[in-house]
């Protein structure tokens, strides 16, 4: 251990016992939390605590990302991850950050009176020499400490600057980030785009990649779908565990912190409340509540395009097919996510089949392509593009690949009208009717996004399948008048007028 070498605690070299037990505690952060500071660890640890500990201990990764839920006791582990590193002077630079400069000094004071106040660690440690006036710049922080004379202790909140600061010759080498995101300022994709971005160039490029001495925590609980947290879990350059108090039947995985009866109370208050989002959120790390989701699993209907009475149907022509696409809007369009849907229209036996989809970040002349390989393998009337702030810089590529291809499909342009969100909320009717009918082999993604809607990563697909409204109205395509209501249509059918040789009826 590095600190056995301090002269202030002679009495580890006349106590075998003591120094053994230390050994352990300086191995083993969890060790070290029962042995120091039982009073902040009342309870009996749970496999939720035993995974935290055994992620944040394990030396084979640099950078760690935790969910966990509300009231476990993530921020104090995370503060005890550093009080082990001060006592055992294993880093001499300790970043602790959080959504806010206030909450982060709260924090680092509490770790600091942890340490002051705790007579064993007095005992076994000496006197910790706290400098509250540490020769750094003031710019970076007034409420910096240092301990022993060598650990220096910064808080920093969201957004503060943290690369470019130097202690001793130092950069920092312990970074704890705690509750860094906001859960209202979190649902703005612009702020949630300055928070990765501040996150990625600042915080972990303040760090000396040429010297192995330095590690990243990140604890918090998933806000968004789209939040910093819940990219760094899905990040291959990070450790990673989610966890949760209970499973989707409210039953507790915790049951040393909460017990069934515990959640069901605290669930139904939340119900009560209008609350089932933040009862999700906080306990379950999952934005959306199922319960109160737009769009849930049980409204979607499956089939499979081998199944005997859809082939049957298209042998018939029951079946009428379109391509939708909504093509990436951003300045670099290859830089954001396209989305090609294929749609089957069954009005006879009133059901949309989405028969094929494509979420991907596509150059506009590969998403021409995919859009007319799936329109040719549905063998689709007509292709539907979302054309607002595109207009001819969209079509026209596509005319002029139809014309060099011999392919020729319809072109329906479509206007977004409001919010994307309103138009996708718009399906969610059709899904409660049992109108809507999901390809097994291909429709993953689209649920994906549809089940946390509206808080998805992404909303390339199912903004895509939205204008299935509007691309119905235009065409004039309506479920069948059963045979017992006189219908319209049926007469002017029998005049040989059908409005079907093109998709808009004029």
């Amino acid at each position: 251990m590095n600190v056995a070498l301090d002269k202030n605690c002679p009495k580890w070299h006349d106590d075998p016992e003591l120094e053994e037990l230390l050994s352990l505690c300086y191995a083993n952060t969890q060790v070290c939390a029962k042995t120091l500071f039982p009073e902040l660890f009342p309870t009996p640890w749970a496999g939720p605590h035993n995974q935290i500990f055994q992620l944040i201990d394990d030396p084979s990764s640099k950078k760690k990302a935790i969910a966990a839920p509300r009231g476990i006791g993530k921020t104090t582990i995370a503060r005890t991850k550093a009080k082990k590193g001060i006592l055992f002077r294993e880093y001499e630079f300790i970043v602790y950050i959080s959504k806010s400069a206030t909450f982060a000094e709260m924090q680092t004071e509490n770790i600091k009176r942890e340490l002051l106040s705790n007579p064993d660690v007095k005992e076994m440690f000496g006197n910790i020499k706290i400098n509250e006036n540490p020769d750094i710049d003031e710019a970076f922080s007034k409420s910096a400490w240092v301990a022993f004379g060598r650990t220096l202790v910064l808080p920093r909140g969201a957004g503060q600057q943290i690369r470019g600061l130097n202690w001793n010759g130092k950069r920092p080498q312990l970074i704890i980030v705690d509750d860094l995101e906001d859960k209202k300022l979190v649902q703005s994709e612009d702020n949630r785009k300055y928070l990765k971005d501040w996150f990625y160039s600042d915080t972990l490029n303040s760090v000396n990649k040429y010297v192995n001495d330095w590690e990243v925590i990140y604890i918090d609980t998933i806000k968004h779908e789209d939040a910093l947290l819940a990219n760094l879990i899905d990040s291959s350059g990070w450790e990673s565990i989610v966890l949760s108090i209970c499973d989707e039947n409210f039953k507790s995985l915790v049951p040393e912190y909460m017990s069934d009866d515990e959640i069901q109370s605290a669930m139904d208050a939340h119900r009560e409340d209008g609350m089932l989002d933040s009862f999700y959120m906080e306990y379950m790390n999952q934005p959306i509540s199922s319960e109160d989701a737009v769009f849930k699993p049980d409204y979607v209907n499956y089939y499979k395009e081998t199944d005997p009475d859809f082939m049957d149907r298209c042998r018939q022509g029951k079946i009428e097919n379109v391509v939708i696409v909504d093509p990436a809007k951003s300045v670099k369009l290859h830089s954001a996510e396209s989305g090609i849907v294929g749609i089957g229209i069954d009005a006879e036996a009133g059901r949309y089949y989405i028969r094929d989809v494509i979420g991907a970040k596509l150059h506009p002349d590969e998403v021409i392509s995919e859009a007319f390989a799936m329109a040719t393998r549905l063998g689709a009337l007509a292709i539907g593009v979302e054309v607002t702030s595109l207009n001819e810089f969209i079509t026209q590529p596509i005319k002029n690949e139809m014309f060099a291809r011999g392919e020729f499909f319809e072109l329906i342009e479509l206007n977004a009208v409001g919010k994307k969100e309103d138009r996708i909320a718009a399906l969610a009717p059709l899904y409660r009717a049992g109108y809507i009918y999901h390809n097994t082999n291909c429709c993953g993604p689209l649920e994906a996004q549809l089940f946390s809607f509206p808080k998805p990563k992404r909303f390339d697909l199912m903004d895509a399948l939205a204008y299935l409204v509007k691309m119905l109205e235009m065409g004039l395509r309506y479920f069948q008048v059963p045979d017992h209501v006189d219908n319209p249509e049926l007469e002017f059918a029998e005049l040989g007028i059908t409005g079907r040789e093109n998709w808009q009826v004029i």
